[in-house]
């Protein structure tokens, strides 16, 4: 990847604040962020772009025993004793364990709930965005696996008795179905065949239509394309 690819890098830039972009991928770009202004620019105006889509992601908090587990474990009960200068040396050795550890017990609470990142391997990127320039889906294709990776935004909603069907744009010109897309934030991971790796790394053309729930009744498309994406390398 070239630090001054625009392209590419609006499409890595997505990645990078959806969270799509994992592992060596992710470290690597985060490198070249600290030494380019105009990536970091980038990855600003993709986090203003999708700041308004928080507000739709329904908040979690961790369990309320949890902090309990965790100051048991930081802080364990000291062992009782009749003498009372003990009792207060316990008293204010806890506050003190207590005020240098909570920091500890945040960062502990943050690690248990923040999955680690898997490891992703170099392929192709796109970006699929609506008339308005608003992002609808992140692709992310495995050169190593032939994996295709496809995460909706929030705002993607589901049609009821409908799907979008995603379509791979060969060089013979007829159109071969991928899969039927995720809706409403979820995420999709499906498994190319080798010639669908072949065919999709030389056209890198995508399209979507909207399609009978379940997807296209004959293979081909038949309700109206909607929109269509180009991938790119990184």
């Amino acid at each position: 990847m070239r630090p001054d690819h625009f392209e590419r890098n609006q499409a890595l830039a997505s990645e990078y604040v959806v969270g799509t972009l994992q592992g060596a991928a992710r470290k690597r770009f985060e490198h070249w962020m600290m030494e380019s202004p105009r990536l970091r620019r980038q990855v600003w105006y993709w986090e203003r772009r999708l700041e308004p889509f928080n507000n739709t992601l329904p908040k979690t908090a961790p369990p309320a025993q949890l902090w309990d587990q965790i100051e048991q474990r930081l802080f364990p009960e000291p062992q009782a004793s009749n003498a009372s200068a003990g009792h207060r040396h316990r008293q204010g050795l806890w506050f003190w364990r207590w005020s240098a550890g909570l920091a500890m017990a945040a960062l502990l609470v943050v690690l248990i709930w923040t999955p680690l990142p898997s490891q992703s391997t170099q392929g192709v990127v796109a970006v699929v965005q609506s008339e308005q320039a608003l992002p609808l889906w992140v692709m992310n294709a495995s050169t190593a696996d032939h994996s295709l990776t496809m995460k909706a935004l929030p705002s993607v909603a589901t049609n009821t008795g409908q799907d979008f069907e995603l379509w791979l744009l060969s060089g013979s010109g007829v159109p071969v179905s991928l899969t039927v897309l995720p809706t409403e934030g979820a995420e999709l991971r499906i498994q190319l065949s080798n010639e669908q790796a072949r065919e999709l790394l030389e056209s890198r053309s995508l399209a979507i239509s909207l399609e009978p729930k379940g997807g296209s009744p004959t293979g081909q498309p038949t309700g109206p394309v909607l929109y269509h994406a180009q991938l790119v390398d990184f």
